[in-house]
C-alpha cells in the first residue's frame, strides 16, 4: 500500500479511526502528557459509566476533565458539538476548572471558536484532527504513531529523528561541560584540593532538628526566668499546677545543658540565639521570625 506524502497518511488514518474508544483514550492521554498535562487518569476506556469524564487530569496545578471523541469518518458539526456539550457538562459535576476535547474530527477555525466559547468561565483546549496529525508527525511521536496508526518512518523521518537525538546529545554534553566547570570553580572558591581537608557539607536533618531543640529550650528557659522573677516579685500569678510543671521543665533544661550555658546573655548573644532559632525554623518550613516557645 502506497503511503500518502506530506503527512496526509497520519491525517487520513486518524480520520478513519477503527480501533475503538479504549485506544482513542490511551492515545489522547499520551498526546496530552507530552503537551504539559499531568496526573492523567482515563475513567473507563474499556466501557462503563464515566461520570461525564473520559479523562481526569491536571494542568498548571488545576483540575481538568477531558472528553475523547474518535468516530470513524468525518461527522457533521452538529454531531461533534452535541458530543462536546455532553462531555462539557462534566466540568461542573466534577468540580473542574478546565476542559480539554480530543477528537479525530476536522474543525474549522469558526467551529473551534464556537466550542471554546461555550462557557467563558471555563478554560477550554481543543485537540482537533489537524492538530493531532501535526503532533504525531513530529520526531518524538514517531513511535506513538507506529503503535496506534501502523505508520513506519520514512527515510527522511529517520534522518530527522537522528538529527533531534544529535541535538539532544549536544545539549547534554554542553550541560555536563558547564557542570564540570562550575564544580571546578566551586573547588577553587572553597580551596578544595587533594591536599586540603576543608569542605562544606550540608547538615543532616538530625543535626538541624537537634539545633532547633537546643535554641527552643534556651529561648523558653530565658523567658521562664523572666516569668519566675515577676511571680516572685508579686507582679503576676500562675496556676499552681501549670507553674509546677514549668519548674520541672526548667530543671530538665538545666540538667541537659548546664546552668553555666543558659545565660545571662548579652544583647548580642540573645539576638544570635533568637536569630538562629528563626533561621532554623525557616529551613524547616515556618515563616521568618517564628520564635514561639
Amino acid at each position: 500500500m502506497t503511503r500518502r506524502a506530506e503527512g496526509k497518511e497520519t491525517w487520513h488514518r486518524l480520520l478513519e479511526w477503527d480501533r475503538g474508544q479504549a485506544s482513542a483514550e490511551r492515545l489522547a492521554a499520551i498526546i496530552l502528557n507530552s503537551d504539559g498535562f499531568q496526573d492523567i487518569d482515563p475513567s473507563h476506556p474499556l466501557g462503563g459509566r464515566d461520570g461525564l469524564k473520559d479523562l481526569l487530569l491536571s494542568f498548571n496545578g488545576c483540575n481538568w476533565i477531558g472528553g475523547v471523541y474518535f468516530p470513524r469518518g468525518q461527522k457533521s458539526f452538529s454531531e461533534i458539538k452535541e458530543k462536546f456539550k455532553h462531555d462539557f457538562d462534566g466540568v461542573s459535576q466534577n468540580g473542574a476548572s478546565g476542559f480539554v476535547f480530543v477528537t479525530n474530527q476536522e474543525l474549522r477555525l469558526s467551529e473551534r471558536k464556537e466550542l471554546s466559547e461555550n462557557d467563558t468561565q471555563v478554560d477550554v483546549k481543543i485537540y482537533h484532527l489537524e492538530r493531532m496529525a501535526s503532533i504525531l508527525n513530529t520526531p518524538i511521536h514517531y513511535g506513538v504513531r507506529l503503535d496506534f496508526l501502523d505508520i513506519d518512518m520514512t527515510k527522511e523521518e529517520q534522518l530527522a529523528l537522528f538529527a533531534v537525538k544529535d541535538q539532544k546529545m549536544t545539549r547534554i554534553e554542553n550541560a555536563l561541560e558547564k557542570f564540570s566547570i562550575d564544580l571546578e570553580n566551586y573547588k577553587v572558591i572553597h580551596r578544595i584540593n587533594e591536599n586540603d581537608d576543608f569542605e562544606d557539607n550540608p547538615r543532616s536533618m538530625e543535626e538541624i532538628t537537634n539545633a532547633e531543640d537546643e535554641f527552643f529550650d534556651k529561648v523558653w528557659f530565658d523567658r521562664h526566668l523572666g516569668l519566675k522573677y515577676r511571680i516572685e516579685q508579686g507582679q503576676t500569678t500562675a496556676e499552681p499546677e501549670i507553674w509546677e510543671g514549668a519548674l520541672t521543665s526548667a530543671q530538665k533544661v538545666v540538667e541537659k545543658y548546664g546552668e553555666e550555658n543558659l545565660g545571662p546573655y548579652s544583647d548580642f548573644e540573645w539576638g544570635m540565639i533568637n536569630g538562629k532559632l528563626s533561621a532554623i525554623r525557616w529551613v524547616l518550613g515556618s515563616e521568618w521570625d517564628m520564635l514561639d516557645s
